[in-house]
């Protein structure tokens, strides 16, 4: 993987080599004008003050021809799709980059930015960001993975989260969530409930037993979904109704 220097970095590495430079350069000239003061100029000391005009003149030169390059250092700005800040590159990345703002890694394909987009952890309510590369989600607070299934067309690599996951419009009405199935596996959907609802464990094998059964009354759309694909993550089933109230208004 071929490394793409910032355009900070080149610079003060080149700015850098040209003081530490350009200061030996000064202190050499400023010792042989000290030498040939005090001791005249010629004598034993003639080859050593040579020398050190020789060594003076080199590097003040070096330390010029280094400043000069610092202008010609190409600047090319990459802009962070996750907090649009400002990362100056030496040349275009045809790779993923790291925005020194969020520490983030810049999805690049074929040497384009690729848009993200946000999703919430469907167990935590986090906010979390994928893009075409995406292989695989995990959540940035909890950990756990976010569904995300891959379109089968290869020409087309994008996401498609998982109904549930991506709730496209807040609305303002309150729903219900009702628990149809409890599914196959019981120890996880008992473990699932109990984290969901906040009960113990011989009140969520109540709840499986009396299926279906009411969970939740009078949460948002967007809660109501991503908790309903919890449950089918493990293999439950689940609906959500719009609440009663509502309805009836």
């Amino acid at each position: 993987m071929r490394k793409i220097e910032r355009a900070s970095d080149v610079i003060e590495i080149l700015g850098e080599r040209s003081i530490v430079t350009g200061i030996g350069g000064i202190g050499a000239l400023a010792i042989a004008a000290f030498a040939a003061k005090y001791q005249g100029v010629g004598g034993n000391y003639a080859p050593m003050q040579g020398i050190l005009v020789l060594a003076g003149i080199g590097g003040l030169g070096y330390a010029a021809f280094t400043a000069s390059k610092i202008r010609k250092v190409a600047a090319v700005t990459v802009v962070c799709p996750y907090c649009e800040g400002r990362n100056v590159l030496t040349e275009q990345p045809d790779e993923d980059v790291r925005c020194t703002t969020c520490q983030r890694m810049v999805p690049i394909l074929r040497g384009k930015i690729l848009a993200v987009e946000q999703v919430r952890c469907g167990y935590c309510n986090a906010l979390n960001y994928y893009s075409e590369k995406t292989e695989v989600l995990l959540c940035e607070e909890c950990n756990r993975e976010v569904p995300i299934s891959r379109d089968d067309d290869p020409s087309k690599p994008q996401k498609r989260l998982m109904p549930g996951f991506a709730v496209s419009s807040e609305e303002d009405s309150l729903y219900d969530l009702v628990l149809l199935n409890g599914g196959p596996k019981q120890e996880e959907m008992i473990d699932c409930l109990q984290h969901m609802l906040a009960l113990n464990r011989n009140q969520v094998k109540n709840i499986l037993s009396e299926t279906p059964a009411l969970l939740l009354t009078g949460i948002s759309h967007r809660k109501a979904e991503m908790l309903k694909a919890q449950i089918s993550m493990h293999d439950g089933e689940a609906r959500t109704d719009r609440s009663a109230e509502v309805a009836a208004v």
